[in-house]
C-alpha cells in the first residue's frame, strides 16, 4: 500500500507513476485516491521537492507550474467533479514529464561534462595533464588545451593554443584529434610535439613515435598536408602563405623544452625575443625594426642566461643584454 507521506514526498517514483496510472484508468482504491488528492494539494508548496525531477532544469519548478496553471482553475471551480478533472490533468502532465526524463537520462550520462574542459598552464611553469583515456599532455608555458565535452564517445577531440607534447593512449576505434589553428592532427597512439602559439607565424608538428596525419581547414573543405608522418618527421606550416614543409629532423630536440632546455629553431630575431620571454618569464624589450627576417637555429643546454645572451649576440650580430627583470635586444 502507498502511504500519503510517500505520495506527497515522491520518494518512490515507480510507485507514484503506478498509482497515477491507476487513478487515470479509474482503478485506484480508496486509499490510493486519498493519496493522489493529498499529493495534488501539496503541489507548489515551498517544502515540496523531488530530487529525481530536479535533475532537469526544464521541470525545476514543476510544482509551481501546476499550482499556477491548474490549481488556480480548480479554485475557480469549487465543485468536486471539476477538481477531479484538474487532478487528472496534473497526473497526465507528471507522467509525460517522467517519460521525458527517462529519455533525458538515457542520453545524458552523469560522467560526461556538459561543457568543454579547459586546461591552462601559467606563464611561469609547464603543466602536465592526464586525460580519462590515459593520454598525457605536457603544456608549455602560456598554453591552453580544450577538451571537447563529448571526448571519448566516438572520437577524442581536443584543441591546442600554444605548445604541447602529447603521449596518446592507443585506441584504434577512437582517433585522437588535435585542432591547432587551421591544422588538424589525427593519431591513434603515438607521441609528438605541436608548437602553435597564436603570436607566431608558423605551426610546427614533430613526431617522436608512431604515425601522424595532418590536414588543414580550407574554404572548400579539408586539405591533407601529410598522410603518415613517422618518427623524426616534422611539418612546418606558414600561416601567411598557407604552405607546408615536411622534412626529417631530431624531434627530441624540438621538444627539449620539456626538459627545460632552450632550442631556437629556425627563428627570426623577433621570434627569438618571444621565445626568450616565455623561457625566462621576463619582459623582453625589442625594437621590431632590427628584425631583418634572417633565421637562426641554435640549442642551449641550460647555460647561464648571461652566456646565452653573449652567444646570441655573436650569432645574430645584435646586442642581447640580460638584467634581473628584463632582457633587452638592440
Amino acid at each position: 500500500m502507498i502511504s500519503i507521506v510517500t505520495m506527497s514526498q515522491h520518494k518512490n517514483q515507480k510507485a507514484l507513476k503506478s498509482v497515477l496510472k491507476k487513478y487515470l484508468e479509474k482503478k485506484a482504491n480508496a486509499k490510493e485516491l486519498e493519496a493522489v488528492e493529498k499529493w495534488y494539494e501539496e503541489l507548489g508548496k515551498e517544502s515540496h521537492e523531488d530530487a529525481h525531477l530536479n535533475r532537469a532544469d526544464a521541470i525545476k519548478n514543476l510544482g509551481r507550474s501546476i499550482k499556477n496553471n491548474v490549481l488556480q482553475k480548480t479554485l475557480e471551480h469549487r465543485k468536486t467533479r471539476m477538481k477531479s478533472r484538474y487532478i487528472k490533468y496534473a497526473a497526465i502532465f507528471l507522467l509525460m514529464i517522467s517519460a521525458g526524463l527517462t529519455f533525458y537520462q538515457q542520453h545524458h550520462h552523469s560522467g560526461i561534462p556538459e561543457t568543454d574542459i579547459n586546461f591552462k598552464s601559467s606563464h611561469q611553469a609547464a603543466k602536465e595533464i592526464t586525460l580519462k583515456d590515459g593520454s598525457i599532455i605536457l603544456l608549455n608555458v602560456g598554453s591552453e588545451l580544450i577538451v571537447a565535452k563529448d571526448f571519448g564517445e566516438h572520437e577524442r577531440n581536443v584543441a591546442l593554443k600554444g605548445e604541447g607534447f602529447f603521449k596518446i593512449a592507443k585506441d584504434k576505434k577512437k582517433p585522437f584529434i588535435i585542432k591547432s589553428g587551421v591544422l588538424k592532427t589525427i593519431v591513434v597512439g603515438t607521441s609528438f610535439n605541436i608548437n602553435a602559439y597564436p603570436d607566431l607565424d608558423r605551426i610546427k608538428i614533430a613526431v617522436t613515435t608512431g604515425k601522424v596525419r595532418v590536414s588543414r581547414k580550407t574554404l572548400r573543405g579539408e586539405e591533407v598536408l601529410a598522410t603518415g608522418m613517422t618518427k623524426n618527421a616534422s611539418l612546418t606550416f606558414d600561416k601567411s602563405t598557407g604552405s607546408a614543409t615536411v622534412k626529417t629532423e631530431d624531434a627530441a630536440l624540438i621538444s627539449s623544452w620539456k626538459d627545460n632546455k632552450l632550442y631556437i629553431d629556425n627563428a627570426t630575431v623577433g621570434e627569438i625575443a618571444t621565445q626568450l620571454e616565455r623561457y625566462y618569464h621576463l619582459n623582453v624589450v625589442f625594437n621590431p625594426k632590427i628584425d631583418k627576417g634572417k633565421r637562426y637555429t641554435i640549442r642551449f643546454n641550460q647555460e647561464p642566461a648571461n652566456r646565452v645572451m653573449e652567444i646570441l649576440s655573436i650569432l645574430t650580430k645584435t646586442k642581447f643584454t640580460y638584467r634581473t627583470n628584463q632582457i633587452t635586444i638592440k
